[in-house]
């Protein structure tokens, strides 16, 4: 194969790179160049397009005979320093023509983003990001990987008014199928065609070079199935060789990337963008900045907004800047959430309620405060850049003690005891810090930051740290970090973060999962040996057994009856504690609901995101009572979900009352029997549960505002 790369003004371009499967080679001086067919994955000849220019097309078809000149031109495009790009990744996008078709039903959520809205992103772009210059969507950019999709894909961007570049994800490769496979790396994940995503939208790896930033673009899915792993590690190896050694460059890859792509590289990226977890997550690992973002049109599954990412690139280095992409104009009550849970905004409240009111470092998210000995200890995320804060208040006062930075951002409630404040890093490390001084006193290392994704808090029994997800769930010593015991036995590697604190019961552990281990696990909480009985991955059919018991958050504990009470999608699932056997299960309009049930002398409270709360009988699990809230929440954060409801906490129990915090900013009493008594407004959104402190409660809003109340005072007590 042959052609030519030529200047809009006809002059010849030397020394350009063009590429086809995994074969890398340069113009000559007459601007020509020549391509040996490739065997596999060669299907396309592609241009990387130099720094200042631009080129439409910037790729071809293989031509059926190597007679056809394949021809090139380079446009001038404008590429000032600093240069803005804007990171959108899991679109998902489908329509209303496949949700007809029944495409969703029997699916988790019920439909993708719509064509309306990302036409409407688009059109608003001048105004929500106006020096933004280039879209970056790292995969999963249509739902089903269906034809109709694809095209209506097309159609949309063509309302953008700035260049977008895209990558693939596994989404895009389903081709309207919904099985599942373990992968090479012992990943649980789609089955993969890539056929429709190369006829709709062309190569799925390439190289372009903006402002003098080299950016990589490469495809997980096919990578990680092992389709053609070997073809992509040829090109992006020879890509990178057309560098100079150690020059900067953006890597766009679908998942988080690890160590089956990067130590293919002969020197890390200075940055790596990347989606599939539906999160928000950034961590610095050997000096690269790891961005994991979160999805655009819908709320996640970490629970947070939808958003996208301000990337600047300066010459030199990348900055973030993330955004809640908000659906409508920010409610009345309630002040700046442009930011919220992803960076901090000072806010101030005003009400007689109100005993102090501090400023945290960092933004809240579903994690409230800890007391203990007179002091508040916060964790706080910052999602600008790998760092996280814990912080030390003052009970009384509200006045700080100390900060403490942390190495990524802490997104769970720390545990407190014997002298230490112990918090969960989002990487995976486990760090303690000195109550007294902030110090830190012992590090226990992640056992993979590129894949662990720690949502899921601590919990401190006799001096032990239990925490983890299903492939890699641990007993630390609190004295020191050692190790007690690990399992990395329960599940292979996935992508849905787990939310689930262990909990522990004498010396028996239960936790449950979603989507592996398929049922919820028992055990022994001082050996980690398994005491109940589990069904174990099925590898040659998973599909069915995900389907079975969705755990997604923290499970509690009824003395009474000795029954284990555990949140799951869509449902309640109470088991007998001795043997982990399911005595009820209770349906849910709210999918995603991760809030530990609450027991009673009355029954058991759930809430139901996106409608309210339930009581439910403690015996049979049939509905008490339903208290419908509704109010004017500024985003939604229920996984999934477009609609913003202010349900996403748990009420805390407080003098036979409960108070419900909730997105807008109120806090509602509520009785036992489900009436709404009272609610106070204050200026913050609230996706924590209250924290019980004796004489006050302790809420803690999703800019990084920490309140202290007088429980009496809230909602008209009286």
């Amino acid at each position: 194969m042959h052609g030519i790369v030529l200047y809009d003004d006809g002059t010849p371009a030397v020394g350009v790179v063009v590429a086809t499967g995994g074969v890398v080679t340069r113009t000559d001086d007459d601007g020509r160049f020549t391509l040996a067919r490739q065997a596999e994955w060669g299907g396309f000849v592609v241009l990387t397009r130099p720094t200042g220019y631009t080129a439409a097309p910037w790729w071809h078809r293989v031509p059926d005979t190597d007679e056809t000149e394949l021809r090139f031109v380079l446009v001038p495009e404008d590429q000032p320093l600093p240069y803005e790009f804007l990171h959108l990744t899991d679109t998902h996008m489908t329509t209303r023509g496949v949700i007809d078709a029944g495409h969703y039903t029997h699916r988790l959520y019920t439909e993708g983003s719509l064509p309306e809205q990302i036409v409407g992103f688009l059109d608003r772009l001048p105004t929500l990001a106006p020096a933004a210059r280039r879209i970056l969507v790292t995969g999963d950019l249509v739902d089903n990987g269906l034809a109709e999709e694809y095209e209506a894909y097309i159609e949309a961007l063509r309302s953008s008014p700035v260049p977008v570049e895209l990558i693939p994800g596994n989404h895009d490769h389903m081709n309207g199928q919904r099985g599942f496979t373990i992968s090479r790396n012992n990943y649980l994940t789609n089955a993969s065609d890539p056929t429709l995503y190369e006829h709709y939208l062309g190569p799925r790896w390439f190289s372009l070079d903006v402002a003098g930033l080299h950016i990589v673009g490469l495809d997980w899915h096919s990578h990680e199935a092992g389709i053609d792993h070997e073809i992509q590690n040829a090109w992006v190896q020879a890509d990178l060789a057309q560098l100079e050694f150690g020059a900067p460059y953006l890597l766009l890859f679908h998942d988080q990337p690890n160590a089956s792509i990067l130590d293919e590289l002969p020197w890390r990226p200075i940055a790596a963008l990347s989606g599939h977890w539906h999160t928000s997550r950034v961590i610095d690992v050997d000096g690269t900045l790891h961005v994991n973002s979160p999805t655009t049109f819908f709320a996640n599954l970490d629970y947070s907004p939808p958003g996208f990412r301000h990337v600047t690139w300066d010459g030199t280095t990348v900055t973030l800047r993330t955004e809640t992409l908000l659906p409508g104009e920010t409610p009345e009550a309630l002040t700046d959430v442009r930011t919220s849970t992803f960076s901090a905004t000072t806010v101030t409240s005003t009400d007689e309620s109100i005993l102090w009111s501090a400023h945290a470092t960092g933004a809240g998210h579903r994690h409230g405060a800890a007391v203990h000995d007179g002091a508040v200890y916060v964790g706080t995320q910052i999602e600008d850049r790998p760092a996280g804060t814990v912080e030390c208040l003052d009970l009384e006062t509200g006045a700080v003690r100390w900060r403490a930075r942390t190495r990524s951002a802490v997104k769970t409630t720390p545990v407190v005891g014997d002298g230490l404040v112990i918090a969960a890093e989002v990487s995976g490390d486990v760090v303690a810090l000195d109550t007294s001084t902030g110090e830190e006193c012992w590090r226990a290392a992640s056992s993979d930051p590129l894949r662990r994704f720690a949502w899921g808090a601590p919990t401190l029994v006799d001096g032990t740290v239990y925490l983890g997800d299903p492939s890699d769930l641990r007993a630390l010593d609190a004295r020191t970090g050692q190790c007690i015991w690990r399992r990395t036995d329960l599940s292979p590697h996935h992508n849905l973060v787990n939310h689930a604190a262990p909990l522990v019961v004498g010396d028996l552990l239960v936790m449950g999962f979603w989507p592996t281990p398929t049922d919820p696990i028992g055990l022994d909480a001082h050996t980690g040996e398994s005491r109940w009985n589990r069904s174990d991955l099925d590898s040659d059919d998973p599909f069915t057994s995900l389907k079975r018991l969705l755990i997604i958050g923290t499970a509690a504990h009824d003395p009474a009856r000795d029954v284990v009470v555990m949140p799951a999608h869509g449902h309640t699932t109470a088991l007998d504690r001795g043997t982990g056997a399911t005595l009820w299960t209770a349906s849910h309009p709210g999918n995603y609901a991760p809030t530990t049930p609450m027991i009673t002398g009355h029954g058991y409270v759930v809430t139901v995101p996106g409608l309210g709360l339930r009581m439910l009988d403690p015996d049979t699990g049939e509905t008490i009572w339903e208290a419908a809230i509704d109010g004017d929440a500024p985003f939604p954060m229920s996984s999934y979900t477009k609609r913003p409801h202010p349900v996403i906490a748990a009420p805390l129990l407080r003098d036979r009352h409960l108070l419900l915090p909730g997105l807008d900013g109120t806090i509602r009493r509520i009785d036992l029997d489900g009436t709404e008594l009272g609610r106070t407004q204050y200026a913050s959104p609230f996706a924590a549960a209250l924290t019980d402190a004796g004489d006050r409660v302790l809420a803690v809003g999703t800019d990084g505002t920490v309140l202290a109340l007088d429980p009496a005072a809230i909602g008209g007590a009286g």
